[in-house]
C-alpha cells in the first residue's frame, strides 16, 4: 500500500468519523429540542388548567340574579324567543342584553369585528355564555389594543364597536352590563372571568362557533 493510499484511507476514516459526530450531535440537539418542547408544553398546560381552576371557582361563587361586580346592572325576565327579522331592542339597553333574537349566532370564539354587528345574533351568543365587549369611535389606540388582546382568541368572548352606546367600553352578558371609561379598568377582567360561560346563561356551553362570521 502506498503512502499516498494510506493518507487517502486516513483522510476518509476521519471524513467518516466527523460525518459520524455531525450525526450523534443532531440527534442529541433533536433530543434536546424535544424534551424542551415537551416540558414548555406541559408548563403551559399546567398553567392554562390552574387559570381555568382559579377561574372556575369564581363563576361557582356567581349568583346570576345579582351584580357580582361593583358597578353593574343586572336585567331579569328577558325574553328568549327566536325571530327573523329586526328587534326592537328599546326596552333594553344599548348594547341589549338579552331579548328577542335571531336563530343563528354571532361567533363568539374570541372574534374580534372591526365593524358593528347586529344584535339580534349578538344577543343569541349572549344567550349560549358569550360576553360581549363594545366600545366607541373615541376610546385610544392602547385601549383598544388592551381589549382585543383580552377578548381575541378566547372562547365565548367577542368585541365589535358600538359607535351609538352611552359609554366609551361596555361589557355585557346575558342579563348583565357594566359601563366603563377606559380599558385599564380592574373590573373589565372581573366581568369577563364572572361571566364567560358563567351561570347566567340561559344556554351555558351551547355552541359560539359555525354561526354568524360576518359583521
Amino acid at each position: 500500500m502506498t503512502q499516498q493510499t494510506r493518507q487517502s484511507d486516513r483522510l476518509a476514516s476521519r471524513r467518516a468519523e466527523e460525518a459520524r459526530q455531525a450525526v450523534r450531535k443532531r440527534r442529541r440537539v433533536l433530543a434536546l429540542s424535544v424534551v424542551a418542547a415537551l416540558v414548555l408544553a406541559t408548563v403551559v398546560a399546567v398553567l392554562a388548567v390552574q387559570a381555568w381552576s382559579s377561574a372556575d371557582e369564581v363563576r361557582r361563587g356567581i349568583d346570576p340574579g345579582r351584580a357580582n361586580v361593583a358597578g353593574e346592572v343586572v336585567y331579569r325576565d328577558l325574553a328568549r324567543n327566536h325571530v327573523t327579522g329586526p328587534v326592537d331592542y328599546a326596552a333594553t339597553p344599548v348594547p341589549p342584553v338579552g331579548g328577542p333574537h335571531d336563530g343563528t349566532w354571532q361567533n363568539a370564539n374570541g372574534d374580534v369585528y372591526e365593524q358593528p354587528i347586529r344584535a339580534e345574533h349578538a344577543v343569541h351568543s349572549l344567550e349560549h355564555g358569550a360576553v360581549w365587549v363594545t366600545y366607541r369611535g373615541d376610546v385610544s389606540r392602547s385601549d383598544w389594543d388592551s381589549l382585543r388582546a383580552k377578548v381575541e382568541g378566547v372562547p365565548y368572548r367577542m368585541m365589535s364597536p358600538l359607535p351609538q352606546q352611552p359609554a366609551p367600553i361596555m361589557l355585557t352578558a346575558w342579563g348583565h352590563q357594566l359601563s366603563v371609561d377606559s380599558a385599564g379598568d380592574a373590573r373589565i377582567d372581573e366581568f369577563l372571568t364572572a361571566y364567560t360561560q358563567g351561570p347566567q346563561a340561559p344556554e351555558p356551553g351551547a355552541p359560539v362557533t359555525g354561526g354568524r362570521a360576518a359583521p
